[in-house]
């Protein structure tokens, strides 16, 4: 009897469990650039800065658990058309509006360009005499980018611009601002520079794949980063981070 008993308890088990929806069912997957303050990796590998806690915070006001992973921007708009990721927080682009309904935006991203100390930077007009550090293939402002008359140097991130500052190689750096000052920073070079020239702000909002199976989520997540900003709590953690 014994023995019989404990097999329909594992038939009663096993029915019960292929009633039972899977874990993941209500899961979202997050992607977004690897870019510090907005997001790393700490020392023990795990995800940090801005985006990781506003995601904890969206995960607590939405009830839906969000896996978070950090990729190249070609490999996100990637994963997003194709529909392997479900929603990201990267910088809009009309572009993308093909494959990725835009939700809320969570921050104003400033452009601009941040001249070496004693530099003049009060207006356009004052980049002409610079030599500007550009990072290769970012598009930031549609002035700045067209014109040909500035002396623009090409490198491959901000933090070689800014060693080149150091070293009296350029005169200005041209960028996402926020992320030149936390890279500077942490590089000890923040005591070269000057005050920054804003020339515009590009959104980082919300955006999440139209062939995600999990779309509908997208309502919930909006709702949470209304909230989040309604309350301060979004400004607080940008703030954190050094977004100004």
């Amino acid at each position: 009897m014994e023995h019989c008993a404990a097999q329909v308890r594992v038939v009663l088990l096993i029915l019960l469990t292929a009633w039972l929806p899977p874990l993941a069912a209500t899961d979202l997957d997050f992607v977004t650039i690897e870019a510090a303050p907005w997001a790393y990796r700490d020392a023990d590998g795990r995800p940090a800065g801005a985006f990781p806690e506003i995601i904890a915070e969206l995960e607590r006001r939405s009830g839906d658990r969000i896996a978070i992973a950090l990729y190249p921007l070609a490999r996100i708009d990637q994963s997003l058309e194709a529909g392997q990721r479900d929603c990201t927080i990267i910088l809009w682009n009309d572009y993308r509006a093909r494959y990725a309904a835009r939700g809320e935006d969570v921050y104003a991203m400033p452009f601009g360009v941040i001249a070496r100390k004693g530099v003049r930077l009060e207006s356009y007009d004052d980049l002409a005499p610079l030599v500007i550090s550009v990072t290769r293939g970012l598009a930031m402002h549609p002035r700045f980018d067209g014109d040909a008359s500035l002396r623009k140097d090409a490198d491959k991130d901000y933090l070689t611009g800014l060693r080149k500052i150091a070293h009296g190689r350029v005169d200005a750096v041209a960028g996402a601002l926020p992320t030149i000052l936390h890279i500077a920073r942490q590089a000890g070079l923040d005591d070269q520079l000057g005050a920054p020239l804003t020339f515009g702000h590009v959104p980082l909002a919300l955006q999440c794949s139209k062939r995600s199976p999990r779309l509908a989520a997208m309502e919930r997540i909006d709702g949470a980063l209304r909230a989040m900003r309604a309350d301060g709590s979004l400004a607080r953690i940008l703030s954190a981070h050094g977004y100004f």
